[in-house]
């Protein structure tokens, strides 16, 4: 059964995941960037470029579903939306009964 119980402790949950995937995004930047400065040559360039594209483009997705999955719970805490669903399911499968 979903409640608003569940929701909240998603909410936070997701809140955290968030803080976590920032701090990985902000890590892996911050490596690459004394990586690449090290490596002040085409071949530093070249990893810059690939970093960016392998590594930090995927984190940068990631972080968007989890903003999205964050606003989503946000709204729909305290709203009933699920819930009703599950009831309109439920009269809709007891109607249909012969």
């Amino acid at each position: 059964m979903l409640d608003d119980t569940a929701f909240t402790s998603a909410s936070s949950e997701i809140t955290a995941l968030k803080t976590r995937t920032e701090a990985l995004k902000k890590k892996l930047e911050d490596m690459y960037r004394e990586l690449t400065t090290a490596l002040d040559t085409p071949a530093g360039k070249k990893v810059e470029i690939t970093a960016g594209e392998v590594l930090l483009e995927p984190i940068e997705e990631l972080m968007t579903v989890v903003q999205h999955v964050s606003e989503t719970l946000v709204e729909i805490i305290g709203t009933g939306y699920y819930k009703d669903i599950f009831i309109e399911y439920e009269s809709l499968n007891e109607s249909i009964k012969f």
